[in-house]
Order: C-alpha cells, then sequence, then structure tokens
C-alpha cells in the first residue's frame, strides 16, 4: 500500500485559467481541461540518462512533482494532491525507470538521433542552425499535432478526468533527443501553478544537472487564499432583506441572463459544428529579431509622439488631461499591439466588436489586504487569471496605429490590476469555478456576439535563461578542458 501525504488542492491554486503562449521554443498548449506542456530546445545533443537521473533527483527533494490529484470531499476545493512519502517514492521511480508503457514513465526518453529536428518543426530547425532572419519576423507552422504529442508529452494525462484516476502525477516531463538538437518537455495540469512555476522546476533540474541539490519547498501548504473562499462562499449568502448578495466581478465581467446564455451557447454551437473556424485557422510559431522588435517600439513612440501633437491645439482641459496622462508603453504593450493588428486583420466583420484578454498575475500584485509575506516561499502556487482589454473593433485594431493600441493595451490593463479588482476577480473565480461546488452563474467578459482571443507575456519567466550544459553528451571533456564545475553554456535556441 502506497503512503502519501494528503494536502489540500486550494492550497496550490485555485483560480485555474487557461494560459495560451506561441514563442519559438517554448511550446504551451492548453485545452479545455488546462493541460498544458512547455518545450524547450536545446541546439546541443544531451544525454537522456543524466537528464533522467537529474530528474528523479529532483523529484525526491520536490515530491510534490510526483504527486497524484484525487477527489476529496474534506477539501475545500473537493481535490487534494497526494504528496508520495519515501518509500512509496522510490517505488515510483523503480517502476517508472522500468515501464515500457510510456503512460507509467514520470520521465519519457526517446531517442530520434537519426532525424534532424527540422524534420519535425522547420522553423526550429532554422533557429538551432542559427538560420533566422536578423531584421524581420520570421513564421513557421506548427508540426502536425498527433506527431508533436509524441516527442513532447506521449506520458503526460490529456484530460483532467484522466488525471484524476490515472497513476500518473500532474507534472511529468519528456527528453528527445535529434541528430542536431534536444527538446526537453514538462507537462502539467494547470492546476499547478504557472509560467514562473514551471521555471522554477526547469532551474531546479538544472541544478541537479550541476550536482546540486535544491532546498526542500517551504511553506508547502500554506493557503494563500482560502480567506477569499471564504469570502466566495459568503457571496451566495442572502442580505439583511432577503436578497442575493453581488460582490463585483471586477472590471470588464458581468453575469449573463438566460437570454444571453441562448445566444453565446449558440454562437459557440455555430462556430464549432458549421462553420468550423479550425479549418481554415493554424497554429504558427513567429520569431521577432531584436532589431524588428526595435522597429516596432521606434514606431510606437512616433505614434504617441503624433497623438500628442494632434492634441496640442485642443481646450485647455483636454491639454491638462494629456500632460498628466502616461504615455510610456512597454515592450509587452507594443508587441501585444503588433500581434493584434495581425490577428484583426483576417476578421471578415471589420465592424465587430473584439473583446481582448491578457493575463495578469496574483503574484506580482497581491490583492486588498495582502502582503508578499501571505503567500507561499515556494512557486508551487499560480495566481494568473484573465483580464479583458476595453472592447474595440476589429477594424479599429487594424487602422489605428500600432504605439496608439499599444497605449490602449496599457490603459486598460490598469484598471484590472489595482488591488479591489484583483481581489474581487478571485473571489469571483473562487466562486464559480470551484471544483467541489461550482455556482450555476456564467460571468463572462464578452457580449455573445463578440469576437475574442486572448494573449500572455512569459517573457518574465525568462525560460531563455535554462542552462543544461552539464547534460551534454561531451560534458566530461568539456569539464577537463575547463576545469571542475565549470561548463560551457548549453542554452535555448533563440
Amino acid at each position: 500500500m502506497f503512503s502519501s501525504k494528503r494536502l489540500s488542492l486550494l492550497d496550490f491554486n485555485e483560480n485555474n485559467l487557461c494560459v495560451t503562449d506561441r514563442a519559438l521554443t517554448f511550446d504551451s498548449h492548453d485545452s479545455f481541461e488546462m493541460a498544458t506542456r512547455i518545450t524547450i530546445v536545446f541546439p546541443k545533443s544531451l544525454s537522456l540518462s543524466r537528464l533522467e537521473d537529474a530528474w528523479y533527483a529532483l523529484v525526491q527533494t520536490w515530491p510534490i512533482l510526483a504527486a497524484r490529484i484525487r477527489a476529496d470531499p474534506s477539501a475545500p476545493s473537493g481535490l487534494s494532491y497526494f504528496i508520495p512519502q519515501p518509500a512509496t517514492l522510490a517505488a515510483i521511480e523503480s517502476e517508472s525507470r522500468k515501464a515500457s508503457d510510456p503512460k507509467q514513465k514520470h520521465i519519457l526518453l526517446v531517442d530520434l538521433s537519426s532525424r534532424s529536428i527540422s524534420i519535425y518543426h522547420p522553423i526550429v530547425g532554422k533557429a538551432v542552425a542559427d538560420g533566422l532572419s536578423r531584421d524581420k519576423a520570421s513564421v513557421g507552422s506548427a508540426p502536425d499535432r498527433e506527431e508533436q504529442n509524441k516527442v513532447t508529452c506521449a506520458n503526460a494525462t490529456k484530460t483532467f478526468k484522466e488525471l484524476l484516476k490515472a497513476d500518473q502525477a500532474s507534472v511529468t516531463a519528456q527528453a528527445t533527443k535529434w541528430a542536431d538538437a534536444t527538446s526537453v518537455t514538462i507537462s502539467f495540469n494547470h492546476s499547478l501553478g504557472d509560467a514562473f512555476s514551471i521555471q522554477s522546476i526547469f532551474a531546479g533540474w538544472q541544478a541537479t544537472i550541476n550536482g546540486s541539490i535544491p532546498e526542500e519547498l517551504q511553506d508547502v501548504g500554506k493557503d494563500p487564499f482560502i480567506e477569499y473562499f471564504e469570502d466566495a462562499k459568503r457571496s451566495r449568502t442572502k442580505g439583511t432583506d432577503g436578497r442575493e448578495v453581488k460582490p463585483g466581478y471586477g472590471e470588464g465581467w458581468k453575469k449573463f441572463g438566460f437570454i444571453s446564455k441562448m445566444r453565446l451557447i449558440a454562437n459557440l454551437l455555430w462556430d464549432i459544428k458549421v462553420k468550423r473556424p479550425e479549418k481554415s485557422i493554424g497554429q504558427y510559431y513567429i520569431y521577432l529579431p531584436e532589431e524588428k522588435v526595435q522597429e516596432l517600439l521606434a514606431q510606437a513612440k512616433s505614434d504617441i509622439a503624433h497623438l500628442q501633437e494632434s492634441t496640442s491645439s485642443s481646450s485647455g482641459d483636454l491639454e491638462k488631461q494629456q500632460s498628466t496622462r502616461d504615455l510610456n508603453v512597454s515592450t509587452f504593450n507594443v508587441l501585444f499591439a503588433w500581434l493584434l493588428q495581425n490577428i484583426h486583420a483576417a476578421n471578415a466583420k471589420p465592424k465587430q466588436r473584439s473583446t481582448v484578454l491578457a493575463i495578469v498575475n496574483l503574484k506580482a500584485r497581491p490583492p486588498t489586504g495582502h502582503i508578499p509575506s501571505d503567500y507561499p516561499a515556494h512557486q508551487m502556487w499560480g495566481g494568473a487569471f484573465a483580464a479583458p482589454l476595453l472592447p474595440l473593433t476589429s477594424h479599429q485594431y487594424t487602422a489605428l496605429p500600432i504605439g496608439e493600441i499599444a497605449l490602449h493595451i496599457k490603459e486598460s490593463l490598469k484598471d484590472q490590476v489595482s488591488a479591489e479588482n484583483m481581489h474581487a476577480r478571485l473571489v469571483t473565480l473562487l466562486d464559480t469555478t470551484s471544483w467541489k461546488k461550482p455556482s450555476k452563474k456564467l460571468i463572462f467578459c464578452a457580449k455573445p456576439t463578440d469576437f475574442w482571443c486572448g494573449c500572455t507575456d512569459w517573457r518574465r519567466a525568462q525560460f531563455g535563461q535554462v542552462d543544461f550544459a552539464a547534460a551534454t553528451a561531451d560534458a566530461e571533456v568539456q569539464e577537463e578542458k575547463l576545469g571542475v564545475g565549470e561548463t560551457a553554456s548549453v542554452k535555448p535556441a533563440p
């Protein structure tokens, strides 16, 4: 009988959101089940056995990585992590190493060294060979989905229902060796953490590859959201006059009534069953070199300067408003604006209203009444949720200058990241998405007829800084040349 430590799932993350990110060497894929994978491609041949040994060394130190998620009526959310104790952990590792079925392996190793990665994924092959343009955007299509699953996440559960029953952890790894590169993937269910969680796993894995043992996770079981969970339960109570207490749902979110629900469902069914947009919508990878990024930033700055000039002759009140307006935009604002311009250019209905979602994170912006010390010291918890921009039409997204769209993004998110709004959104999510007892409300951020899309910025997680040099096949030779403890960097392809 395996022994495990039970830990309520709410202790880590209750506010699950789908996040989609597309970058050249980092692949994240989400379904409605929130099953996600992040792949980093290293332009070197890495030792699969070293990666495997280092993975299990990390799991021994952080056993939460081998935890099973199960239904648990006693937990506030109805779900718990069952964290294996040392003897069980050893048995899991032993069985995983010996298993022939990919689904029974915690880390799956695949040797495709007879093939170039460029055959599987051409744009990544160009990155590995340093063949991407240095002054303009490079665009490449995604690999075949079935093959992609085989070489990145063949051992991962695909649905939440499967995860609750399978003898498999919610976090799995796969390493695939190619003739000219090695792809390393971490797959996880979004009930555990966010991009920063996965970055910390890669960092811990890097440490064990280098022969170090990362510190044990501190504050495991510390619950940053339980106070808000109680707020969510209270939100369903009746007021003194007998009416339901209705806390704010957050900026841009509202409760749908029966008619709005039916219109939304009808539109979704029409898209899914009749129009079938997936026939014309593809998955693409886009690489923007630094020169192109700087060009876009310069254009945005010029657009905003022109906007200031065009309003300089306006009324005094407007001049005062413009003088106090913060017109600085970030790289994220500009890159997001560029994406939105290109996404909306293909919309056949330019007058259609568009609701765009960005992702904000509680880790950087604690809600009202909370300070950073209220949160666990480790990163294995999630605080990301969706934030809608103020709506524009598809025509406006394509016609407005990139600088004005970037400014629109910045100003739309200003109220979204206020402590009060973060509090309202968290309480709403805990009320409406609790696995144990979700409310019957449909809280939505767009009109039923809106065009909608979303984007998240994972650059702050800095996956490109992951360095697996000590796992290269010729690491011993490098150590002899460079000295013990020193290795040449092996970082992801650009």
